[in-house]
């Protein structure tokens, strides 16, 4: 593809105007608008050196003397309904193309400048290529401010292609062009691949669907796996410790009942040790008075009698003790104890209860004989 078959038609002012507003450009734009119902987006470029780098060499560009030449082949083709010139050509300050660029020093970054340029250039290539075998395509140049939060400018120019075959006759070279023969088993064949394909799409998109939601499930699964694995092994210590508890108590419980079953033993054994020792004095006490010519019978009435402490006084007096030494008085006490107990049987028979004791009984007439 030569270049020099290209000419632009306001490009220059657009350029210029680049080049003027370069150090508040972010990003820019161009669009094919040939068509003025239906604008085609071909590329954006954002002023950085990474961006820029493939166009920051000197490429091939049309020789802006040879436009002086073309400008007017191009100003004869072109159509009424161009927009006009760009109204900014003329300003102070845009003929200032030809001064020295800035020496830029390694690891410093480039100077916005050297980066409109090589928008310039991006330009320039962008429209060439969409531009061949098309005798000419209108495109719009939109830049924008970094991050997009206005719009600098917009402008549109002209691309035309002077080395375009613009004859349209009669060529012998060309193929005899005739209408291909029906044949059903290649559109069979072809309807039938794209349902294959369709089909084929279908199950690729099933299976990733299915994939994604087993790997989720599996997911889901092996957390919950992990989650009852801990839960396990912490009831286990848990178990562990309420067994141990468990077995500690029952080891203090047994403790408990040895020692209150030993207490319970040593108890007994007191106790059996007081009833042989009370039941030893008792035989010694009935063998001591048997020696002393007291019977068991008397030993009772003794015990009877030491039970009331009024009797015991009574009989302890120095005038009872008189009365009861001499034998007529013992005998008619004996007779009185006698009719006593003879009247306490009667009346209690005659009432059906035990008998009671009696105004005769020696708890009674002991004070009498006093």
């Amino acid at each position: 593809m030569t270049v020099d078959k290209y000419s632009f038609e306001g490009l220059e002012t657009i350029e210029r105007r680049i080049m003027r507003l370069a150090p508040d450009i972010g990003y820019v734009i161009l669009l094919d608008r040939t068509d003025y119902d239906n604008e085609d987006k071909l590329g954006r470029l954002d002023l950085t050196e990474d961006a820029t780098e493939p166009w920051r060499e000197e490429a091939p560009t049309v020789d802006a003397s040879a436009w002086s030449g073309l400008r007017g082949v191009a100003g004869a083709e072109r159509d009424d309904e161009e927009e006009p010139a760009d109204p900014y050509e003329g300003e102070e300050g845009d003929e200032d193309e030809d001064e020295p660029e800035e020496a830029v020093e390694p690891g410093e970054p480039l100077p916005m400048s050297v980066l409109a340029e090589s928008s310039c250039r991006w330009i320039r290539d962008v429209a060439v290529g969409n531009t061949v075998g098309e005798q000419f395509r209108r495109f719009r140049v939109k830049v924008f401010a970094p991050k997009g939060h206005r719009m600098l400018f917009s402008s549109q120019f002209v691309c035309r292609n002077h080395g375009v075959d613009l004859d349209l006759g009669p060529r012998d070279d060309l193929p005899k062009l005739e209408m291909p023969k029906p044949s059903f088993e290649e559109s069979e064949a072809a309807a039938s691949a794209k349902g294959i394909r369709a089909l084929g799409d279908y199950y690729a998109q099933w299976g990733h669907i299915v994939l994604g939601s087993v790997g989720q499930l599996q997911g889901v699964n092996n957390s919950m796996l992990g989650r009852l694995h801990r839960q396990l092994q912490e009831s286990r210590g848990q178990v562990d410790e309420l067994v141990a508890a468990i077995l500690n108590n029952r080891i203090d419980s047994a403790k408990i009942e040895d020692e209150r079953a030993a207490e319970e033993r040593t108890g007994d054994a007191r106790t059996v040790l007081a009833k042989e020792a009370i039941n030893q004095l008792g035989s010694a006490a009935n063998a001591f008075l048997t020696a002393k010519g007291v019977t068991p019978e008397m030993a009772e009435l003794l015990d009877t009698l030491s039970s009331s402490p009024q009797l015991m006084a009574t009989m302890k007096k120095p005038g009872v003790q008189q009365l009861m030494q001499d034998p007529n008085n013992l005998a008619g006490l004996a007779a009185m104890l006698e009719q006593a107990a003879a009247q306490a049987a009667a009346q209690a028979q005659a009432q059906g209860a035990p008998p009671s004791p009696q105004p005769g009984s020696p708890e009674t007439t002991a004070p009498a004989a006093g």
